[in-house]
């Protein structure tokens, strides 16, 4: 982990120069395997059950208990966004991001569809991850088996890579719009935002120990990350179709920020109440940060009414969030 701090604290660019090569290191052997599947693909072995009526729900609810895993696979795809700054073009920034949204949700159909032509999905399910390992041994024998292996560790690593950049450019852009503490509004001598950088690093630490203290695995640290964009995806779907409005934009802009908000209020359906006050327990900390922030920044914290009101909301519900988050079991 730390490792990938002193490369980050070298450059962006020169992390992100090691994040491209590892990136085509883990493309290549999807690509492979989408291959392979088209010619090993079954048609009899898909239809065995298409329904997946053996799992005692229907097909709406199957999706909707997905939908928190489904969101996290894709978590990420603002990626270009959050470090635009960094840009040569600004109209990179946004074919960026409408090329990672489209290549991802290929790679993710294809491989999930075609797996289905391979192995039914009750023995892809009893397989150990990544199942994908086992598909490709199936396949091809052993060696399949350690590339996916061998990609997958590069895959971790690279992903690290992109998701500390990202997680230390919005500290560093907060600060310098006042919604974090100015010590994280600094630079070192090769433009990276080092003390957002130490901060990211020390947080994740944190994060590690906890799992190992409190016994929780990985997959409740994805829960619990995940249950912690619902919300803000929301607002800025609804954000986005309220400025629609307003300025009067194009059918389609208007069309976008309608389906993202509910989108949106999909996703905090599909995960439920509990998920909701999981989140609660962790923003109030935020707020605090936040309003500190504020006031080093304006000398007031500058709240309207509305804003102290959904404060005095969130510190209520603060208390019952956390014993959620206790007796949750993931």
């Amino acid at each position: 982990m730390w490792l990938v701090h002193i490369l980050i604290a070298k450059g962006v660019k020169e992390a992100a120069s090691v994040n491209l090569i590892a990136t085509i290191v883990k493309v290549f052997p999807l690509i492979l395997f989408i291959a392979l599947a088209l010619w090993f693909f079954s048609p009899d072995t898909f239809n065995l059950n298409p329904k997946a009526s053996d799992l005692n729900n229907n097909v709406a609810d199957q999706v909707k208990n997905t939908m928190l895993i489904t969101l996290w696979v894709f978590t990420g795809v603002e990626g270009a966004a959050v470090l635009s700054a960094h840009a040569k073009k600004r109209t990179d920034v946004g074919l960026a991001t409408v090329l990672g949204i489209i290549i991802a949700l290929v790679l993710y159909v294809a491989i999930t569809v075609l797996s289905l032509g391979i192995l039914p999905r009750e023995t892809i399910a009893q397989m150990a991850n990544p199942s994908m390992a086992g598909l490709l041994e199936l396949m091809i024998g052993k060696s399949g088996k350690i590339l996916i292996t061998v990609c997958l560790i590069v895959s971790v690593l690279a992903s690290y890579i992109s998701w500390t950049m990202y997680s230390a450019e919005v500290p560093y852009r907060g600060a310098k719009n006042g919604a974090f503490p100015q010590i994280l509004n600094k630079l070192n001598r090769n433009d990276v935002p080092i003390n957002s950088l130490w901060f990211t690093g020390l947080v994740v630490q944190l994060c590690l120990f906890l799992v190992l203290l409190t016994g929780k695995t990985y997959e409740a640290l994805l829960l619990i990350s995940t249950s912690m964009i619902l919300v803000p995806y929301l607002l800025i779907g609804a954000y986005l179709l309220k400025l629609s409005f307003q300025q009067q934009s194009a059918w389609y802009i208007k069309f976008t920020g309608l389906m993202a908000t509910l989108y949106g209020l999909w996703i905090l359906y599909a995960a439920g109440l509990d998920y909701l006050l999981i989140s609660v327990a962790l923003y109030v900390p935020g707020i605090a940060l936040f309003l500190y922030s504020r006031h080093q920044a304006q000398g007031k914290f500058n709240l309207n009414h509305g804003e102290k009101a959904l404060i005095a909301l969130f510190a209520l519900l603060f208390i019952w969030a956390v014993k959620v988050l206790i007796n949750f079991e993931f």
